[in-house]
């Protein structure tokens, strides 16, 4: 009997430890943020779509984004669906700015809008939400980024502030962070400048529109109708 005993003991820890193991190294496709936080409005319609954080390490388990959010509430989920998706802790006291998520946890409240550089770690749950420098150097990076019309249908017209003269590359990304049309980088001088953005062959959505120059990078939506 305690033979068997020892055994089952002995079957549950290896199942336990294969669970554990299975879980580190679960490779997700995009890690996102969504909620209402996400909206500059608040409204509802923030958690129909994940916005993609960028993963830090190549095949890591650290994910960040720097980005501006309401003061309403947010979550996190595995390649934009809501199969794996992780929430606050269990006491909300604890939730903000930084603490340890649990799948399916209940909503992490923002209290105060702002622009936050967030991390999280698919592994562990860790989370933090950091109110992003405000120096010189960082608000240089917010390029004023705008798209218009948006909604758009055949095409639209980006347009940004560069701070000094420096090639402008555009990018258009799905939710789950794959560019579906990329743009040839253009060299332009400091000051308010703009570029053509056909949007012909796309599929009726909410897409991502990245803008690199240099060091700096900001990334807007755009709805195609």
């Amino acid at each position: 009997m305690k033979n068997s005993t020892l055994k089952f003991g002995l079957l549950l820890a290896a199942l336990f430890s294969a669970s554990v193991s299975m879980a580190q190294t679960t490779n997700y496709t995009t890690i996102g943020i969504i909620g209402t936080a996400t909206s500059p409005t608040g409204a509802a319609t923030g958690w129909d779509n994940s916005t993609a954080m960028t993963r830090t390490v190549t095949g890591g388990h650290d994910w960040s984004i720097t980005m501006q959010l309401s003061a309403n509430e947010a979550k996190f989920r595995a390649d934009n669906a809501w199969t794996v998706n992780w929430g606050g802790p269990a006491a909300p006291a604890s939730a903000f700015p930084a603490a340890v998520g649990t799948m399916n946890g209940p909503n992490i409240a923002i209290p105060t809008a702002g622009r936050y550089t967030v991390r999280f770690n698919d592994v562990t749950g860790a989370y933090s939400f950091t109110v992003a420098t405000s120096t010189k150097a960082a608000s240089a990076a917010i390029l004023q980024l705008a798209v218009a019309p948006n909604p758009a249908s055949e095409s639209a017209s980006v347009s940004y502030e560069l701070p000094a003269t420096a090639t402008a590359a555009i990018t258009v990304q799905n939710l789950m962070g794959q560019s579906v049309r990329e743009f040839t980088a253009v060299r332009q001088n400091a000051g308010l400048q703009s570029q053509n953005l056909p949007l012909q062959g796309l599929a009726s959505g909410i897409y991502l529109v990245k803008l690199e120059t240099g060091a700096l990078t900001q990334t807007t939506r755009l709805v195609i109708k």
